[in-house]
């Protein structure tokens, strides 16, 4: 059967293999007959018997074949134009009907818009905090808060990896927002860098147009719309988050995370040598500059969105390199002697200084 076919039961279009020369071979021996039983119109067909029976059925589902009214053994050809009128009529009826209900839907859609997004404003004026205390709430926001976004969108994602399902749910989003033309700028941490999946998102956000870099402390996780809109942790609800619309109140986030911005260094897409070493020693320099403020391990470990084996292991590189015996030791020559900048380089870089 080809394209365009359709059940006769059903009214279903269908689709078969059967070649177009043995239907209309098999119909044009119908046609000269006149009339003719189904056994001698397959004998005729002079093909293999299943495929004849095949094009038989094909020709009466396409209604150019109909079975005789005094005869039900025997088939009487049907000229197109008029299988076409009642095969095909039907269905296009139906299509022109379901393309007026989805004009008569878009247009109901378009008239609301105006009336949703007056009411989202009047909101916001009076409700400059919104708290959102469950994920489904959340993806709503930002969902809504993308698609009305016409400039920028400004994202830190702390804590390291990201979760598979979470990268996969936020990368058509983000794609469909890039294809608008709005710029994005996404913060990570350095250890993100050396989980797959959150290189290969970092990857396609490059590709379709965003900027990604990456900072070696942690910082809060941030989602700003236009400049205009903030959505912010919660402190108390990890699947929560506070939609903040005070301008003041973004404005000091939007200046927060430009700050962040200012002193990242470029997502590595590909682990090249010089960019993992120079990743370890900005890790190295970041937990060095914790532990002199007096964070303990554990502290350390999640502000810079790393385990607390790997944080370990770079510990005692750290420990090796000051000639610390423990970690004790390694506060005293730190704080006490200045041993800090004499061993690591903290001052901050700019990404072209970086590069």
């Amino acid at each position: 059967m080809t394209a365009g076919d359709t059940d006769r039961e059903t009214g279903t279009i269908t689709r078969d293999d059967l070649p177009h020369r043995l239907l209309e071979h098999v119909y044009a021996i119908a046609a000269v007959r006149g009339e003719i039983s189904r056994r001698e119109l397959i004998r005729l067909a002079d093909a293999p018997a299943g495929d004849a029976e095949r094009a038989v059925d094909q020709l009466l589902r396409l209604r150019v074949l109909t079975a005789s009214p005094e005869q039900a053994d025997r088939l009487l050809p049907v000229a197109p134009a008029t299988a076409y009128t009642q095969l095909l009529m039907p269905a296009m009826r139906e299509l022109r009907d379901r393309q007026t209900a989805i004009n008569d839907a878009s247009a109901q859609l378009a008239r609301l818009l105006p009336v949703y997004e007056d009411s989202v404003m009047r909101r916001s004026r009076e409700q400059p905090l919104l708290r959102l205390d469950d994920v489904p709430a959340v993806r709503l926001a930002i969902s809504e808060l993308a698609a009305r976004a016409t400039r920028e969108i400004l994202t830190s994602q702390p804590g390291g990896p990201r979760p598979e399902a979470v990268l996969k749910e936020a990368m058509s989003r983000t794609a469909h927002v890039l294809g608008r033309g709005l710029r994005m700028r996404t913060l990570y941490q350095y250890a993100a860098q050396y989980h797959q999946p959150t290189v290969d998102h970092a990857a396609l956000l490059v590709e379709h147009g965003g900027e990604v870099r990456v900072v070696n402390d942690a910082f809060m996780r941030l989602i700003v719309f236009d400049r205009e809109v903030a959505l912010i942790e919660l402190a108390d609800n990890a699947g929560g988050a506070l939609m903040v619309h005070d301008p003041n109140v973004v404005r000091f986030l939007v200046r927060a995370f430009e700050r962040a911005w200012d002193r990242a260094l470029p997502f590595a897409l590909s682990y090249e040598r010089d960019q993992v070493l120079r990743n370890s020693e900005e890790m190295k320099t970041a937990i060095v500059e914790l532990l002199v403020e007096g964070y303990d391990d554990k502290v350390v470990a999640k502000r810079l969105g790393i385990s607390l084996r790997t944080f370990q292991r770079h510990l005692a590189e750290v420990l090796r390199r000051i000639g610390a015996n423990n970690r004790l030791h390694a506060g005293y020559l730190l704080r006490d002697l200045g041993v800090l900048h004499d061993a690591y380089d903290t001052t901050p870089r700019s990404p072209q200084q970086s590069c």
